[in-house]
């Protein structure tokens, strides 16, 4: 099966599995990974506990997560066959939408809810109900990568000016208009503050145009084995060097205030490095297993947008009702149990919810 994969006549239309199975680590590493912080919180000094880093740096950080999601995003763009300008502004307005709806549902309508009982309109509702996140980052990636290809610039040309956003995004000093809404409509592109912005577009864009630079690097490369081999190589010499100065310096320490959502080109190499050890393993892993030994996995990749809302619209609930209305307190045991039942859980919801559309389809 996975012979396939080294066929260059087929580098245009076959399923890169080694992609799904970095797509399927990033989300199951963000599934563990948001417990940790939106659970964890209610924990009394959670900020010193292991199991606090472990989730929050280890999970949220090394084992690919949003910037693998992003990378592979990217990547995908390359091997689409929807990938035309309109395609891709499309699907981009849908998802920053869909951001937006994902907000209400996971954390907006509860507070709503608390403001009509109680007559306080807190500020943390805004936030609740427009603060970014991933999905309009995506959103926006998306929209911007059209435009782009609308104006016939290659997948290098995208990097460099993906580059030169990244510096300019680090060296702008942190935004504060005094106002939410201000700060909110800057902080898609600049960092303004924590409770406006996150996965500012100046300093992400970089992992989602790395993704096509490698994409078309991969369909034109008549030698697969050779150029993994040598990524694998390299990248895993910079992810060393790159996770040892992370335990000398701190977590983040290129990045400005050590924000992770205003991280530096420096930072994004390092993670970079990252995701491209993970895909050459991963693809490696695919010349001794069977991919349908791994067909979970290929699953969760195929259904990755709707698994990440399912799993936060759970997890919202079971923080609203449970620790917020109810003040409840998981330990930690209790809140990576519930990590990985919302893996289980969210994956077969989204299963289902894929296959209802396809017969739908077929009718």
């Amino acid at each position: 099966m996975t012979s396939d994969l080294l066929k260059p006549e087929a580098q245009k239309t076959s399923r890169r599995y080694e992609l799904d199975l970095l797509k399927a680590l990033a989300i199951i590493s963000m599934i563990l990974c948001h417990p940790v912080l939106r659970l964890g919180l209610h924990i009394p000094g959670y900020e010193n506990d292991f199991f606090y880093f472990l989730g929050q740096d280890i999970f949220g950080n090394y084992l690919g997560v949003a910037h693998a999601f992003m990378f592979a995003m990217g990547f995908g763009i390359v091997f689409s066959r929807k990938s035309t300008p309109k395609d891709l502004m499309l699907r981009g307005v849908k998802l920053y939408l869909l951001g937006y709806v994902l907000n209400f549902l996971r954390y907006g309508m509860y507070n709503l809810t608390e403001a009509i009982f109680t007559g306080e309109f807190r500020s943390d509702i805004l936030q609740a109900l427009f603060g970014m996140d991933i999905l309009q980052f995506a959103g926006l990636a998306l929209i911007f990568t059209g435009v782009l290809k609308k104006l016939k610039l290659r997948e290098f040309h995208m990097l460099a000016i993906a580059g030169a956003l990244s510096v300019i995004g680090s060296v702008i000093p942190e935004i504060d208009t005094g106002n939410y809404a201000g700060n909110w409509l800057i902080g898609h592109f600049v960092f303004t503050n924590s409770d406006a912005c996150a996965f500012v577009f100046f300093n992400w864009y970089v992992f989602v145009a790395a993704g096509m630079l490698f994409g078309s690097i991969l369909r034109r490369t008549e030698d697969p084995d050779r150029l993994y081999k040598r990524l694998l190589i390299i990248s895993c010499c910079v992810m060393v060097v790159y996770i040892t100065l992370t335990f000398i310096f701190g977590m983040y320490f290129l990045c400005r205030d050590r924000n992770y959502y205003s991280l530096s080109l420096l930072e994004a190499a390092g993670l970079l490095s990252i995701d491209l050890s993970l895909l050459s393993a991963f693809y490696f892993l695919l010349k001794r297993v069977p991919a349908s030994k791994l067909r979970v996995f290929i699953d969760m990749s195929r259904n990755i947008t709707p698994i990440y809302f399912i799993h936060w619209c759970i997890l919202g609930f079971v923080d609203s009702i449970f620790c917020y209305l109810l003040e409840i307190v998981f330990p930690w045991p209790v809140i990576y149990l519930i990590g990985v039942v919302l893996i289980i859980l969210s994956s077969w919801i989204a299963k289902l919810w894929a296959g209802r559309k396809r017969s739908a389809k077929a009718r």
